[in-house]
């Protein structure tokens, strides 16, 4: 395993005093980067290091120091004077019993982000332990300090927001946010009004949400269902999928984000109309997409509206048999994938003001997202 890797799209750091921002950073919090950004107005240029090892608290909750180490080069990619590194710690004693090793390894760390080997090298923590522990063992040629950072100015820790990150949202930094958002996708067959429920679900909760993007593809196309071919579907799964992603990093996210369909609907439709050959091809993307989606919450209505032919879907307007298809299969489809404890089945009955349950299963939603998410999306 790689103990280490450089930003690799910006230079080494150049001046003769040089900043060092280290810690877990699981997750980088506006404390942090207030933190960061003192050493870069006190210094040429600044060297932050997440550093971490398999099974710490980061990777116990799905990031690793290697993911972090991603997430932080993005949060700093327009900041030429903040460079980015990482320490896996596999390799070495835990602490406190690898404090030798480890000094070494951030040492060697920081002197090969840095042009002059010579600069002064400033070290700040918010530890008067991590403080005490650097100082017996950097060398003492007057090249290297230990600062102790006031904490007290942003009152924010990372394990409180590991705790409770919607609640803690605000301090969260933006690019970090996307791991913690709560993802709620919203299926069913054509004509159930899932579009309409995503729309006012969003804004409810003043959330961003996604479009069904084979809509949007099959229009501009001016191609249906039964004409879909294999790069159409290749289109279309990458095409839903990056139209979430847009969400879930959207200045606009506020811990929930709610989707129109994902790939496992695409992957219904793609084995209703194409032959087994085609689908063999899809198979590997269908499966690492889905993979990748890590929904939270899936809300399913189940074709009890009335049919109303759009143009959109291929769907027998005056036979419930299409749909109802559809829908086992889909139900079938999230079962292969291992999704079946997230599903809430929207099948609330509304009463005489409200036959076709649109209202009632509205706030059937309102409810499965509060208690399947922790959000707060009915302002209580």
């Amino acid at each position: 395993m790689r103990t280490f890797a450089g930003n690799l799209y910006k230079d080494d750091l150049e001046g003769d005093t040089i900043g060092v921002f280290f810690g877990t950073l699981a997750p980088m919090h506006v404390g942090h980067q207030a933190e960061i950004y003192k050493a870069a107005a006190l210094n040429d240029g600044v060297v932050v290091i997440s550093s971490g090892y398999t099974g710490d608290r980061g990777y116990q909750m799905g990031l690793s120091v290697e993911k972090r180490f991603r997430y932080l080069r993005e949060a700093f990619s327009d900041e030429t004077a903040i460079k980015i590194d990482y320490i896996n710690e596999d390799h070495i004693p835990q602490m406190p019993d690898g404090w030798d090793e480890w000094t070494n390894i951030l040492v060697e760390t920081v002197k090969r982000n840095i042009v002059n080997q010579n600069a002064k090298i400033t070290f700040y923590t918010g530890e008067e332990n991590y403080k005490q522990e650097l100082e017996k063992r950097l060398p003492q040629n007057g090249q290297f300090h230990v600062s102790l950072m006031d904490r007290t100015v942003l009152k924010i820790s990372a394990t409180e927001i590991r705790r409770d990150p919607i609640g803690n949202w605000d301090y969260i930094n933006r690019v970090f946010r996307r791991h913690f958002t709560k993802k709620v996708t919203v299926m069913g067959s054509a004509s159930t009004g899932k579009s309409t429920l995503v729309r006012r679900l969003a804004r409810t909760s003043n959330s961003p949400f996604s479009e069904e993007y084979a809509r949007e593809y099959q229009e501009n196309s001016n191609v249906s269902d039964d004409e879909l071919v294999v790069k159409d579907y290749i289109r279309l799964i990458q095409g839903q999928y990056d139209a979430n992603s847009r969400e879930i990093n959207s200045p606009a996210n506020n811990g929930l984000t709610i989707f129109d369909t994902d790939a496992m609907v695409t992957k219904v439709y793609a084995d209703m109309w194409l032959n087994q050959e085609d689908n063999a091809q899809l198979q590997p993307l269908f499966d690492n997409t889905i993979s990748e989606e890590l929904i939270d919450l899936i809300l399913v209505i189940p074709p009890v509206t009335p049919y109303i032919n759009d143009g959109f879907r291929n769907m027998d307007a005056s036979d419930i048999d299409s749909r109802l298809q559809f829908h086992q299969q889909l139900m079938q489809v999230i079962e292969h994938y291992g999704f079946m404890d997230k599903v809430v089945l929207l099948d609330a009955k509304g009463d005489s003001d409200d036959p076709y349950g649109y209202y009632a299963r509205y706030l059937q939603a309102l409810d499965a997202i509060q208690e399947r998410t922790g959000f707060n999306i009915k302002h209580v």
